[in-house]
């Protein structure tokens, strides 16, 4: 049985939670239709604006012009590229078991998560579909609102 982290304060909750199913997928050039087709297999909409996500079946986090992070119970990653493949060049490759996920909650959320990084987490900047990869305590994180 895996052991999952927990550290409790007065204002803030931090915890380790299961990482579940994790990919990322690269599509070199692709059309509106391409992502329209892929996004649709996939239950969620691909985001193509930098720092956004989008939820459906699985979460779809932007990463890059051409990259996205998915989070969730994900076709397998064959089948991704196989849905791309007619019309872009495609790569699904499964990083869930390289990455650690840290749920941060409670009044002092955004205070510890300042202290930490550069980013502006207040409600009205950082909306639910929001992320950005950035250093947190000198460590590369994608943090996902």
């Amino acid at each position: 049985m895996l052991e999952r982290w927990e550290a409790k304060g007065a204002a803030v909750t931090v915890r380790e939670i299961a990482p579940g199913e994790m990919t990322i997928l690269r599509l070199r050039r692709p059309s509106q239709a391409d992502l329209r087709r892929v996004g649709k297999l996939l239950g969620a909409k691909l985001p193509t604006e930098p720092n956004r996500a989008t939820d459906g079946s699985l979460r779809a986090i932007w990463i890059g012009p051409d990259e996205w992070l998915l989070w969730g119970e994900a076709p397998l990653p064959a089948a991704i590229e196989a849905a791309a493949r007619d019309a872009v060049t495609a790569l699904a490759v499964p990083v869930g078991d390289g990455r650690c996920v840290f749920e941060v909650t409670g009044a002092g959320a955004a205070d510890l998560m300042a202290k930490g990084s550069s980013i502006d987490l207040v409600h009205q900047v950082a909306s639910s579909e929001m992320s950005a990869m950035t250093r947190f305590a000198q460590v590369h994180v994608l943090i996902d609102r």
